[in-house]
């Protein structure tokens, strides 16, 4: 026994010290509990013991702050003086001495000890930031304003505090003047730009005509009239109309800033480019045809040429039925184009377009073959484009019918880039070719080997693909219902939506309650979209939801209903509404990350990452 309690006092020795060490961990982490619970005495109680030990600015802050809570100002006083004596021209408890005399309403002696901490900041950044941010610790805005202001003159030239000047104005609803220390930083340099606009999208709201933005406009165009020879403020107003959505005011400033400045339609083509993303294609094509009126031979007037082709063919091919008339103008605009640039690398797009113009609206299957023929057979086109040109090629024939023509052209795709993405896809329209014809089991085979493909979009539609011919087949091997969904979805490919329609009609009637019903109604949705009936659309895609709330569709039919109610009914909440269930109900879906973007921007979330500026900034 004596022995045991030897080794007992021994191994307490040896422990005690560790012991002792753990003590201010876990006062520490009782102060801090307690300090979170707003439970003040007793976070005292330990941050004094803490801070007396150890004298560290953290534990200065939190015993300040919690004196400062239960209103002993007697005691945050005295911690105060002491923190000056060690603090060796730290700003921060001089600037808190200010507090305590505001809290006790001495206005008089808070001044005084804020005149202080400005009039011992030193002549560089750094003093001058530590300044101001105390003052922001201590609620004092104007103050920092007022730190800013002043370290700011006293800077080299070329430096400036615009950037934090400009935020705390901001925060203080102060927009003309946040606006003025915004365009004072562009002034300075115009590299921060990106920052700018980062900053002005965040604290105006640019879907309304207001006073806020027609601050920003009156200040842009008294800066352009001020120094007509910069061009980071007509860059900024043509900015804020694209914000704005004034496509029209956003040409007109761009054709004026290009005539001032000479730039070659730069400015144009990248409007141009916006417009085309916000499906304006009226601003487009005058973007384009401004640019061709330069008459310069270059590569903007040759981009400028094809743009404005396939702009009008963007345009007229969103037309439920555009007129023939225009249809056929069109394909001789783009042959006229075509054969002025020449057929080569860089015509190849707008050759894919006239073909798939011919084919799929003038009717001209064989002149579609013929160009697509003369592509594919140009020497110097890049293999990967030739490769393409066979893709849309073998599409033709699947229009005409010609389903083994296609497959041949599928499967040299397929061959030539095996483990190509585009291979991939050679593969996957294959396998529809199998299952239009009724070769269930051999189209089963391939997609097997297209679930792994890198690309998502394939996996998930060779996915989809094959699990509609396991689900459907029957244990019977009855395929006949297969085959009738099958037919129709060619003729859909094939744009015989009539013929479609009544094929699914009859795979309806003849097989009701089939286990098919979920993709008859998702075909139904894809012949009314394309028609541009969208109403029809939505109605078959909320049917599948309601009938088929468990089928492998219903993320396609949540995203779709998405894009339908956003791109094309114009109901935002709606469309919000479909997002929001796909991001909660169908978390492992694929188009998860295209719905969160969505509904985060119909919210009117800020996407792109604030820029932070931290140095001072210099001319370069």
């Amino acid at each position: 026994m004596g022995m045991l309690r030897s080794l007992l006092f021994l191994l307490t020795l040896i422990l005690l010290p560790g012991l002792l060490r753990a003590q201010p961990g876990a006062d520490e982490q009782l102060a801090a509990q307690y300090f979170q619970q707003g439970d003040f005495p007793k976070a005292i109680m330990y941050y004094e013991k803490l801070y007396n030990k150890q004298p560290t600015a953290f534990y200065y802050e939190q015993l300040y702050k919690s004196y400062v809570a239960i209103k002993d100002f007697e005691k945050a006083t005295k911690l105060v003086k002491d923190q000056m004596r060690r603090a060796n021209g730290d700003p921060g408890p001089i600037i808190d001495m200010g507090k305590l005399y505001l809290l006790q309403n001495d206005e008089d002696k808070a001044n005084k000890e804020f005149d202080k901490a400005i009039k011992q900041m030193r002549a560089d950044q750094s003093s001058v930031r530590q300044v101001a941010n105390a003052f922001i610790n201590a609620d004092q805005v104007d103050r920092a304003l007022e730190a800013y202001e002043r370290g700011g003159k006293t800077m080299p030239e070329g430096q400036s505090f615009s950037y934090e000047i400009a935020g705390l104005y901001g925060a203080k609803g102060d927009v003309p003047r946040m606006i003025s220390a915004y365009m004072d930083l562009l002034a300075v340099n115009e590299g921060y730009i990106q920052a700018v606009q980062n900053a002005l999208t965040r604290s105006l709201d640019f879907s309304i005509a207001d006073a806020r933005s027609e601050v920003l406009r009156t200040e842009l165009l008294r800066r352009i009239q001020k120094d007509p020879q910069r061009t980071v403020f007509p860059n900024m107003l043509i900015w804020m109309y694209i914000q704005q959505k004034d496509m029209t005011a956003a040409f007109v400033q761009s054709k004026a800033m290009d005539k001032r400045f000479d730039e070659g339609g730069i400015g144009l083509m990248d409007l141009a480019q916006i417009a085309l993303a916000n499906k304006d294609y009226a601003t487009a094509f005058k973007c384009y045809e401004y640019v061709l009126s330069l008459g310069r031979n270059d590569a903007n007037y040759i981009q400028a040429r094809i743009g404005a082709v396939r702009t009008r063919y963007d345009e007229l091919t969103e037309q439920p039925e555009p007129a023939i008339t225009d249809l056929e103008d069109l394909d001789a605009r783009a042959g006229h184009t075509i054969t002025e640039l020449g057929l080569g690398q860089s015509t190849m797009d707008l050759l894919r377009d006239r073909a798939h113009l011919k084919a799929y609206y003038l009717n001209d299957a064989a002149g579609a073959v013929q160009l697509l023929d003369a592509g594919i057979a140009m020497p110097t086109i890049d293999p990967k484009t030739k490769a393409q040109l066979k893709l849309d090629l073998g599409d033709i024939h699947l229009l005409n019918g010609d389903i083994w023509e296609a497959s041949l052209l599928y499967s040299q795709v397929d061959l030539d880039y095996k483990y190509d993405v585009l291979g991939h896809e050679a593969r996957l329209r294959n396998a529809k070719v199998s299952f239009y014809s009724g070769d269930f089991l051999w189209a089963q085979g391939q997609l097997e080997v297209l679930k792994a493909s890198t690309s998502k979009l394939i996996a998930n539609d060779a996915m989809e693909l094959s699990l509609r011919i396991t689900d459907n087949l029957g244990l019977d091997s009855n395929s006949v219902p297969l085959s009738y969904f099958a037919h129709a979805e060619l003729l859909r490919f094939q744009h015989k939506y009539d013929g479609s329609l009544a094929v699914l009609d009859s795979l309806d009637a003849e097989f009701p309650a089939h286990s098919l019903g979920d993709d008859i109604l998702y075909e139904r949705f894809q012949i009314a979209y394309a028609r541009h009936r969208y109403t029809d659309a939505a109605v078959h895609l909320e049917k599948l939801l309601e009938l088929y709330p468990l089928d492998i569709l219903v993320d396609n039919a949540l995203l779709d209903l998405g894009k339908l109610y956003e791109d094309r009914l114009k109901d935002p909440e709606k469309a919000k509404s479909f997002y929001e269930r796909l991001l909660f109900e169908q978390t492992g879906s694929i188009f998860v990350p295209e719905a969160r973007d969505r509904f985060r921007k119909l919210r009117g979330d800020v996407l792109e990452a604030p820029a932070k500026p931290e140095p001072p900034i210099a001319q370069p």
